[in-house]
């Protein structure tokens, strides 16, 4: 793997150039969630809410992220002993 693409396609400092190169977050994916989040609300004769979107879309992320950091840690620890190797 070229960790030099991959540093650059994944600038976590820089969120607009993140966004760019994942496009599976964009406004797009987000409306259709919002869309299916308002259904859902409908159908349980609930309120939907912007605060309860966002807190739905807040529980996403954080599973998505603890889901990064297992693969970027199996990704360390097998390339990190390939390279004590050599």
């Amino acid at each position: 793997m070229d960790t030099n693409r991959f540093k650059a396609s994944h600038d976590f400092s820089n969120l607009e150039k993140n966004l760019h190169n994942n496009p599976g977050y964009n406004v797009e994916s987000y409306s259709q969630q919002a869309k299916d989040y308002i259904n859902d609300m409908r159908s349980q004769n609930q309120e939907a809410t912007k605060q309860g979107f966002m807190h739905q879309v807040q529980k996403s992320a954080k599973d998505v992220w603890g889901e990064i950091q297992e693969i970027a840690s199996e990704a360390w620890e097998k390339n990190k002993h390939r390279s004590d190797d050599n």
